[in-house]
């Protein structure tokens, strides 16, 4: 397509609307991640709040915008009292979860720099479940980013061996709550320990749930520790634009000790002056920040309370719904919002399973660990199908199994 003359918004807007009836239809709750999604009463507030600061630009937030500085300032603060922040700590906004551990990594590369403590070329551990987005920084920075084995048993990073690694390169260790691929917390606890006897950073990725699991705690769900209270962890990150139901562009890195966020910033004087930013961006969208704080003032303890209670209880329909299926299976253990399901019958093919789900209108997201499966992760707009859901796999397995039909695993990890 080439740059033409100029056409009416009336047409364009047709179009548009046309090219988006090509994509799965997630209102409807036919897409197991990418979105999420309440209703459209919380999505009107989403759309107003952002468009309200479409054009400002989070990179004059301190002189030419200071709506955008206090709203950000706000987010932050509101996070690290929910994150049970000690005294002194601070945040930086990101646009996502990718941008925060690119930072973390980032942060805790300066920080072994200055403490002279640590060997290059420095090394980062992590558990093989931890997300790609720490190889990325590790490439993009030189820095070497094992990934070793989970505990076989419950897909937990393996302490032990995380220790038994630990050198006078390594400047960093990863934990997750949750981690991606099963749904499972890491023993961040423990992980903290370890970061504390050998001096190490500790960065806590819970960009799925961190505003998820807080308000499932609340409501009794048996979270264990992984935020910025626990000894040891150095800094965490939090999607806001997953479990916080705003729009995309928004997330959160948080630091125990506020003087550590520095080690992410960059800043050059040059022939304008002082060039300074506190993340990877210069230009950022005012209307991630400001949907951002509009959201988590509009829906409140109360109201996230609400919204944990519907995702916990949908995850138990769909989890027991699955297990009374003949021939497919849930795999345990998971906690708090994502699960997989597996075949445990020779005759019924999970691929060919996802095939048939994916002709009946689902979007369909796979894991590899431990077996090839098909993965949720669910939100509250999956409420409202469960029954449909369940049906159309019930369907789908007896077909694939009176069929034979083999499918071909897809290796797309989104």
């Amino acid at each position: 397509m080439q740059l033409g003359e100029g056409r009416p918004w009336n047409e364009l807007r047709g179009e548009m609307l046309a090219r988006k009836d090509q994509d799965y239809p997630w209102q409807r709750g036919r897409l197991p991640s990418y979105i999420y999604y309440r209703d459209e009463a919380l999505l009107a507030v989403q759309r107003e709040a952002y468009s309200l600061f479409l054009v400002e630009n989070g990179l004059g937030k301190g002189r030419a915008f200071p709506s955008l500085l206090s709203m950000e300032r706000d987010v932050i603060e509101m996070a690290l009292g929910l994150f049970h922040a000690p005294a002194g700590s601070d945040g930086i906004f990101t646009s996502g979860g990718t941008e925060s551990l690119v930072l973390a990594v980032k942060s805790a590369r300066d920080w072994a720099r200055e403490t002279g403590r640590f060997r290059e070329p420095f090394r980062v551990l992590a558990s093989e479940t931890a997300h790609p987005a720490f190889t990325r920084a590790g490439q993009l920075m030189d820095i070497a980013v094992e990934r070793l084995p989970a505990r076989g048993q419950d897909f937990r990073a393996d302490v032990q061996a995380m220790a038994d690694a630990v050198d006078d390169h390594t400047i960093m260790i990863i934990g997750s709550a949750p981690h991606y691929p099963n749904g499972m917390f890491d023993p961040i606890r423990e992980l903290g320990e370890l970061a504390l006897q050998r001096g190490l950073w500790l960065h806590v990725d819970a960009c799925v749930g961190g505003f998820l699991s807080p308000f499932a705690k609340m409501n009794g769900a048996p979270i264990p520790d992984f935020d910025l209270s626990v000894p040891g962890v150095a800094s965490m990150s939090a999607d806001i634009h997953k479990y916080g139901f705003a729009a995309k562009g928004a997330s959160l890195l948080l630091y125990a000790d506020g003087k550590r966020k520095q080690y992410a910033g960059f800043s050059l004087d040059w022939v304008k002056g002082t060039y300074a930013t506190e993340g990877l961006q210069g230009t950022r969208p005012g209307g991630a920040v400001a949907c951002a704080w509009a959201v988590m003032n509009h829906l409140g303890i109360d109201g996230y309370r609400e919204l944990a209670a519907t995702t916990l209880d949908t995850v138990q329909a769909f989890t027991r719904g699955i297990d009374a299926i003949p021939g497919l299976k849930v795999i345990r253990p998971f906690e708090l919002c994502l699960f997989a399901y597996r075949s445990d019958d020779p005759a019924v093919n999970i691929d060919a399973v996802a095939a048939g789900m994916e002709r009946r209108g689902w979007y369909v997201g796979r894991t590899l660990t431990p077996v090839p499966s098909i993965q949720i992760a669910i939100n509250p707009v999956h409420a409202a199908i469960v029954e449909e859901y369940l049906a159309d796999l019930s369907a789908t397995v007896a077909e694939v199994r009176d069929s034979g039909e083999i499918g071909v695993f897809d290796r797309r990890s989104y």
